[in-house]
């Protein structure tokens, strides 16, 4: 059984698995628009792109927190303060030397990845390094459910 399990995610590519269009912020945007971006597509991860395009980090929900908490407020609601976040700059906090793996990448080398580092993410990116989708564990999960 595992050995046929093995077998199949040996064959399925990535590009069949990943979000795509993927969610990307520029390395010299707001801080602050790190989290509307979290908020507004209801994701944890966003690939950090140069002007160029290319991949120059990752920035997740939980940088976000570990860089600035949230306040609570009476509501429930949580809230940053936009002038408190834009006093961080995005390219200085980032995860720099981001692991990649390509659109034609096999779901067992994700998965491979996933679990030896606790990565929550892996943008996939061409040979330009542009990213062209992500592969989150949600991802793998969902993939993984419908077979």
């Amino acid at each position: 059984m595992t050995l046929m399990i093995k077998e199949i995610l040996q064959t399925i590519p990535l590009k069949t698995v990943m979000s795509s269009p993927v969610i990307t912020i520029s390395e010299s945007a707001d801080f602050s628009a790190v989290n509307d971006k979290f908020d507004f597509y209801d994701i944890r991860h966003l690939p950090v792109v140069n002007g160029s395009g290319g991949l120059v980090g990752l920035i997740t929900q939980r940088s976000l927190y570990q860089i600035h908490s949230p306040r609570k407020l009476e509501d429930g609601s949580w809230y940053y303060d936009t002038d408190m976040l834009n006093g961080f700059i995005l390219k200085n906090v980032m995860i720099k030397d981001v692991l990649t793996l390509k659109p034609e990448s096999t779901l067992a080398e994700a998965v491979k990845v996933v679990v030896s580092y606790k990565y929550g993410c892996i943008p996939i990116v061409d040979e330009y390094k542009t990213p062209v989708g992500i592969v989150t564990r949600d991802n793998i999960f969902k993939f993984l459910l419908t077979q």
